[in-house]
């Protein structure tokens, strides 16, 4: 089920075949409007609402006052969703619980956010599959500038007291885009990483825009904690749109895949260029 998932957020999104190019046009039909669709424009501050493929919504967020309460992935092909339900300690995101709709349960995680300084620091993940359950310890780091540059998870599997795997998120950002990620697992070789048993699935983002990635109206941290489950969909925390998505494997070639977009006259983006995928807004 996992897998559909990443198939439906890879393919759909990700992996949508599109020529990479600058085309800003009027509002298409039914895209930039409020949730009423009744035909104005939206011009000022707006919110992601939902992105659909044909007549499914595949990913929809539900906001209050700019605030990000659920959030769904719905597969294409089937009537599986992982749902995202959000709460919030002050304007901080304190909990997500990601389940998805399948009996049993193949994605069930309660992740619990900390904070330094403002910032996120650290999140508890706490995961039940198949009655065993699971704990992860995650670290977030920042380069002197303040920009996210490694997620460091440590996991325990099946209630082992000891830590068993490492994974870690090795961001680098340009102009503030996520021009690569690197996402390393290994085994736990007590209380140290075992190196030899290192694999390493890396990401490359190209040919951004420069226009405003409809992520950016959500919180970051959301994604930060999103990118975990789907570390393909990095590009999410970047501040324009990538043009071409990169699939590095040691093992074999990387795959390359363009990515296009339309856009309104407020610089956001509303389909692909087939207009197959929609972004759908709600003004704030």
């Amino acid at each position: 089920m996992i897998r559909k998932f990443l198939l439906s957020s890879i393919s759909v999104l990700a992996l949508s075949i599109a020529f990479s190019c600058d085309n800003t046009t009027e509002d298409p039909p039914n895209q930039n409007q409020n949730n009423n669709s009744t035909g104005n424009t939206i011009t000022g501050p707006r919110i992601l609402s939902k992105i659909t493929s044909g007549n499914v919504n595949i990913e929809e967020y539900i906001t209050s006052s700019g605030f990000l309460s659920q959030a769904f992935i719905r597969d294409v092909a089937s009537s599986n969703t992982l749902t995202a339900t959000v709460t919030y300690s002050g304007d901080k995101i304190s909990k997500i619980k990601y389940q998805d709709n399948v009996n049993p349960h193949v994605i069930d995680n309660l992740y619990t956010l900390t904070y330094t300084a403002g910032k996120l620091s650290g999140i508890a993940m706490d995961q039940t599959i198949m009655s065993i359950a699971n704990h992860s310890d995650f670290t977030v780091y920042y380069d002197a500038n303040g920009q996210l540059s490694r997620i460091v998870e440590m996991k325990k599997l099946a209630g082992n007291a000891d830590y068993t795997h490492y994974l870690e998120y090795k961001f680098t950002f340009a102009a503030g885009n996520v021009a690569k990620l690197e996402y390393t697992t290994m085994l736990m070789n007590g209380s140290a990483p075992d190196t030899s048993t290192a694999s390493t699935m890396s990401y490359a983002y190209d040919n951004y825009d420069s226009k405003i990635n409809p992520y950016k109206t959500l919180p970051k941290e959301y994604f930060m904690v999103t990118g975990t489950l789907f570390p393909i969909n990095s590009s999410w925390l970047s501040s324009n749109n990538p043009g071409k998505i990169t699939l590095i494997n040691p093992a074999g070639p990387g795959v390359s895949v363009p990515k296009g977009y339309l856009y309104d006259n407020q610089n956001y983006p509303v389909s692909d260029q087939s207009q197959a995928i929609k972004y759908v807004y709600k003004p704030l």
